[in-house]
């Protein structure tokens, strides 16, 4: 099948290369299930029972994957990071598609980590300026491996410029809330960065916007 054929998108996994940690993968669920309880109430006002109710546990089930109240509501803060080394680049899997994959999935993420951020501040658990930069240092470091693999040629300190331009795009709409379709118009301004960087020097640009299209859904 050719590179410009819509494919079957595999599973995207970057994290694959760390240790297995179902674990990790259970307590992202949860907060994910407790987000809206900690958005409408807060920090302060949501209370175990609240947070159990809507991850379907009890109380005690609860504390047997966190700690305490404050360790659920920054786990998306403190829980294990990718780096360079540690970020896996599947070679079974075209690059472009994998860079797809981590701008979608990046934006779902998006509001997890604002949202995290916004209950550490509540709690002053450690300066803002400094669980951002634990936060956006992952995503620097699995843009900058995948765009390396999109073009091999490119050097380590222009995957770490385009990287963080990205990541600036994409915190940006999040944290000024001026988009009315915040999602779609975010992703349209990352992929704009990527075509003047990469059409045609590297990609084709026939390939690039079939590969780079959004889901029909």
């Amino acid at each position: 099948m050719s590179h410009d054929e819509r494919e079957p998108t595999p599973r995207f996994e970057p994290w694959k290369r760390r240790a297995g940690r179902p674990i990790d993968q259970r307590r992202h669920e949860l907060f994910e299930q407790a987000a809206p309880v900690f958005r409408r109430h807060g920090y302060r006002g949501a209370t175990i029972k609240q947070l159990a109710h809507a991850c379907h546990l009890s109380p005690a089930g609860l504390y047997h994957y966190f700690g305490s109240k404050q360790e659920f509501a920054t786990y998306p803060l403190n829980r294990p990071r990718l780096d360079w080394e540690s970020t896996h680049v599947d070679r079974n899997v075209d690059p472009l598609v994998q860079l797809r994959e981590l701008i979608d999935l990046s934006i779902r993420e998006l509001p997890t980590y604002v949202l995290a951020l916004q209950l550490a501040s509540e709690v002053d658990l450690r300066p803002d300026h400094v669980l951002r930069a634990r936060a956006f240092g992952e995503g620097e470091s699995v843009f900058g491996r995948i765009l390396m693999s999109v073009d091999p040629a490119m050097k380590h300190g222009t995957a770490v410029e385009m990287a963080r331009h990205l990541l600036a795009l994409l915190a940006g709409s999040a944290f000024t809330g001026l988009d009315p379709a915040a999602n779609a118009a975010v992703r349209s301004r990352m992929l704009e960065v990527l075509r003047r960087s990469l059409v045609p020097a590297v990609i084709d640009a026939d390939r690039f916007d079939r590969t780079m299209a959004a889901d029909p859904a």
